[in-house]
């Protein structure tokens, strides 16, 4: 909300160019100029060429609106019945001034004609026609000044994500236009009133505060104020069968949504969540000197939610299980919590309160999060090694793509937002944070801070491109920083030395290590210990000094005396890739008695909870041998047990599914049982979802693999990876090559219809145990046959084809 000690906003669009002159001389001159210059054109100016109406929403349709659409608001109205089946009814008003009317007007609108029931353009009846997604409105309805839409439509479901009894919305990063006809770009901000028309018993959070609640024939209406300039992707609220907590927070209520059964884990787990969102806002106030810039900060916690969260201004989703943790949770999962309330509480400043002008820039709004994240959250934990947890975090996921054959750079071209799904991956997530910190580094933390504090005075409610930072950067500081940029944002691959921060700890690319090296891990620091693991790895993949077997046994060694919790799970992680992907059949059957009995002595001497915790998930993922199989088997049906470890209902799920995949003879009779036991009915209805995936019975598994064909099949991606992990799961390689080449024939409507990480992920989790010559021929061919294919997808191919690919060279 705008107030009296808010600095005044400047809602022009960041295309529009502004002409400064000095002295009143000049700008007489100029002033002459400009008049005799528009009497001219005015005479002989033909009207602009039309933008093609294509799908998507295209860089030149939206450079034309920015120019000419301003001051947007909507007034939203959404009927939602119980059953998920049946349509949602939209209604919308849209009022927003226009500066030209030479052209039609596009509405963005991913529907089919059917879709929307009527349309009325300043009082004019309109026919309903969507052509290439978008509603053309026409130039003879359109005003110069103010003009008002009306729309009568069925709302799509995709985006809103309707599950049996609740529903929320994903519009990032152009979805929103599958669910509503609006103006689906970022820098056309606007004001939203949304009321919602629900059945009683549903709650609901929306991106502002409720206004009004009436009831009436079973159902409620829900209504909720005017929101700030927000863009499109931001709009959100989610509504169910939920329940509500609220605690007292600046006057008003922090309202939490959430469906959890168990009563134990949510007040065990309560007191945090709360805290920590009040503590991330405080944090970032003084930080930025700019006060929290929306009206309230409400929060649902979702089951197999995409994301981690998502930062919808005042509804924030996030999924369930990453804030509602179990028994004696691990050092990294108590961090990762903080971590990601910080990150989307971060994005209410940067994301919210500055958006990017086109979502080439989106990497900015998620480093700049996850950097606040790390200065905010770190000192709250100061029994853990911050320094080797931002190692261990970003740079083994930055490196597993720069060292491809489809690196990106962190700043990339896009001229349609139907490919900015495309923007997202492990580059902006975690090779951005290195460069934000080399740049720390370079300019000094206290100059840096001041020029984020500018940049969000001077963007406040409105847009801003990642050069308008480095202009503002570049005065505090003699260095150049566009060349510095150049090198780190817009090119792929791994920078050169003279472009990095002189302290050694932070650079950031392999370097030399080999075997011997692990000869003084006693000697080590932490850090250090950390550097090394990744660098032996690194070269490793590269083949030749390191060979797998030999690193696995090193790692092995180290496994029962390593104390610390991160650099114990970048070793089980390690040796997780070692023994599904990169040893040899023959190597692996010789380390696999000897991985089995070190995990389990490690477990007997364990007297962490949460070091217990990782290695018994790592033991349950690459249990092979009979005996360990039986006795895992004995816990699981609760005849056995390891001192110090609480098995969760989802830790029991788990195991049953490990252990179906492994122990294929009981696949059934596990999978039934662990059914009939299951308390909480989301996790029944994922388990049922995942039971085909799970089969002994090759037929069914097949039979499930091909329904995944149907865009409706995947609509919970969490579940179809998992599901999918089952299928392509080591044991069963052989068989599963078979879905390796349709997969990449459904890739182009993945990317349609997922969510942005789900062509990745769905990439990855098909590809990532496959390592025979027949498995990567498929992939290359695939990509041979296509010399046209879409760049980005190409990209995403090669990135998950690279450790396979490798794994094949060095399995030779």
């Amino acid at each position: 909300m705008l107030t009296a000690n808010t600095p005044a906003v400047n809602y022009r669009s960041p295309w529009r160019v502004e002409w400064s002159t000095g002295g009143t001389m000049s700008k007489f001159c100029f002033t002459i100029f400009l008049v005799s210059f528009m009497i001219a054109c005015s005479r002989t100016a033909a009207p602009p060429d039309p933008v093609p109406v294509e799908p998507g929403v295209s860089l030149a349709l939206a450079e034309e609106r920015a120019q000419r659409v301003s001051d947007v608001s909507y007034l939203v109205h959404l009927a939602v019945p119980e059953a998920a089946s049946e349509a949602i009814a939209g209604r919308m008003e849209i009022r927003f001034n226009l500066a030209a009317v030479e052209q039609p007007l596009a509405l963005d609108f991913r529907a089919a004609s059917e879709a929307l029931h009527s349309l009325q353009v300043n009082g004019a009846a309109l026919p309903t026609a969507v052509e290439a997604e978008h509603v053309l409105l026409p130039t003879s309805t359109l005003h110069i000044g103010e003009n008002h839409v009306t729309l009568q439509f069925t709302a799509g479901d995709s985006a809103l994500n309707r599950n049996p009894d609740y529903l929320y919305t994903l519009f990032v990063p152009d979805r929103a236009r599958t669910a509503l006809p609006v103006f689906d770009q970022p820098d056309l901000k606007a004001s939203w009133e949304l009321s919602l028309d629900l059945p009683a018993a549903w709650e609901a959070i929306a991106n502002t505060p409720r206004l009004s609640v009436s009831e009436a024939d079973g159902r409620r209406v829900h209504r909720f104020a005017a929101s700030e300039p927000i863009s499109s992707y931001l709009f959100g609220f989610v509504a169910g069968r939920f329940q509500s907590v609220t605690r007292e927070w600046r006057g008003q209520g922090m309202t939490m949504l959430h469906r959890e059964t168990d009563p134990e884990k949510l007040t065990r787990n309560l007191d945090d969540i709360f805290r920590q969102h009040r503590e991330a806002v405080a944090w970032l106030e003084n930080y930025t000197g700019v006060a929290f810039p929306f009206e309230k900060l409400d929060f649902a916690l979702i089951p197999a939610f995409q994301y981690g969260g998502m930062e919808h201004v005042g509804a924030v989703p996030y999924r369930a299980e990453l804030l509602l943790l179990d028994e004696n949770p691990t050092d990294d999962e108590r961090l990762r919590r903080a971590s990601l309330i910080a990150h989307e509480v971060a994005h209410m400043w940067f994301g919210n309160l500055v958006t990017m002008r086109w979502f080439n820039d989106v990497w900015t709004k998620e480093v700049f999060a996850n950097f606040m994240a790390a200065k905010m959250v770190n000192p709250l934990f100061p029994e853990i090694d911050h320094e080797l947890n931002f190692l261990l975090r970003h740079y083994p996921a930055a490196y597993a793509v720069d060292r491809t054959a489809g690196a990106n750079p962190i700043r990339q071209q896009l001229g349609n937002l139907n490919e900015a799904g495309q923007m997202y991956g492990p580059i902006i997530y975690h090779k951005a944070p290195i460069m934000m910190r080399q740049l720390e580094s370079l300019l000094g933390a206290e100059a840096l801070r001041e020029g984020l504090a500018e940049y969000l005075e001077r963007f406040a409610y409105a847009n801003a491109t990642w050069p308008a930072l480095v202009a503002i950067l570049d005065h505090k500081t003699p260095l150049d920083l566009a060349a510095w940029s150049d090198t780190w944002v817009h090119s792929a691959g791994f920078p050169s030395a003279s472009r990095q921060a002189e302290d050694a700890d932070l650079f950031y690319g392999p370097q030399a290590a080999q075997l011997e090296d692990m000869a003084r891990w006693p000697q080590l620091s932490p850090v250090a210990r950390g550097r090394l693991l990744l660098n032996l790895f690194e070269a490793m993949l590269q083949g030749g000094a390191v060979a797998p077997e030999a690193y696995a046994r090193e790692l092995l060694a180290r496994v029962v005396a390593e104390p610390n919790q991160l650099l114990l799970n970048q070793m089980l992680d390690q040796l997780a890739v070692l023994q599904q992907v990169l040893l040899t059949d023959a190597a692996r059957e010789r380390i696999q008695p000897d991985l089995e009995a070190i995990l389990w002595q490690a477990l007997a001497q364990s007297t962490d909870a949460g070091r217990t915790r990782l290695l018994f998930d790592s033991l349950t993922q690459l249990a092979r041998q009979p005996e360990t199989l039986q006795r895992l088997h004995a816990v699981w049906r609760g005849e056995d047990s390891i001192s110090g470890l609480v098995l969760a209902e989802r830790d029991r799920i788990r195991l049953a599914e490990r252990l179906a995949v492994a122990m294929p003879e009981r696949a059934s009779a596990l999978i039934t049982q662990q059914l009939a036991q299951v308390e909480n009915p989301d996790n029944r209805r994922r388990l049922a979802f995942l039971a085909p995936a799970l089969s002994a019975d090759a037929a069914e598994r097949d039979a499930f693999f091909a329904s995944l064909a149907d865009p409706a099949n995947r609509a919970t991606e969490s579940w179809v990876l998992d599901a999918l992990g089952y299928l392509h799961h080591p044991l069963r390689t052989a068989h599963a090559e078979r879905y390796i080449e349709p997969s990449l024939e459904w890739l182009q409507d993945i990317q349609v219809t997922g969510d942005i990480f789900f062509p990745s992920a769905w990439l990855n989790t098909t590809l990532q145990y496959h390592h025979t010559p027949e498995a990567i021929a498929t992939v290359q061919g695939f990509l041979q046959a296509r010399p046209a294919y879409n760049a980005q997808l190409r990209m995403k191919i090669l990135q998950a084809l690279d450790v396979p690919q490798r794994a094949m060279q060095l399995r030779q």
